[in-house]
């Protein structure tokens, strides 16, 4: 499946396993074909179906690498990973990064480094200890936060 940016003209391949969501959200492709992909290399037909980092801006990884690669430095390398870490921790940093973003601060005071890219490395260590099994879970028993924003949504 291919979806030309309207912004650039660039194309990019998007994953089968993505049609689903390009629906949900109204996106549909006009060349859903494997003749139209790029080449004809056999590798692409199996590449195409596998998690795809083209969706991610390089200056994203980039600037999160840096904040992991401070991280490192102060504590250790995959220094979350020694033990089971608590999502509150994580959370609660990566909420007071972006409350400092939305208020106008760009870069952390102590660590110079982007506090959107301190979100970033927060939720990655999150999503990294989901994945190990290592998380542990403490969030609140909360009222649903999808079930407030159905309610609240404004029409339009």
């Amino acid at each position: 499946m291919t979806i030309e940016s309207k912004d650039t003209g660039c194309l990019a391949a998007i994953p089968t396993e993505l049609r689903a969501l390009g629906s949900a959200i109204g996106i549909t492709a006009a060349n859903d074909n494997p003749a139209h992909l790029p080449s004809t290399n056999p590798k692409r037909a199996f590449g195409v179906r596998k998690p795809s980092a083209q969706f991610i801006p390089p200056v994203a990884i980039i600037e999160e690498s840096a904040v992991m690669a401070l991280g490192a430095a102060k504590y250790g390398a995959f220094n979350w990973q020694d033990d089971p870490v608590d999502a509150t921790t994580y959370y609660s940093a990566a909420i007071r990064h972006l409350l400092q973003w939305f208020s106008g601060e760009d870069r952390d005071t102590e660590s110079g480094a982007s506090h959107l890219a301190h979100v970033r490395a927060c939720m990655g260590i999150l999503l990294d200890a989901q994945g190990a099994g290592t998380l542990i879970d403490d969030r609140p028993n909360c009222a649903s936060a999808g079930d407030a924003i159905e309610r609240l949504k404004k029409a339009v």
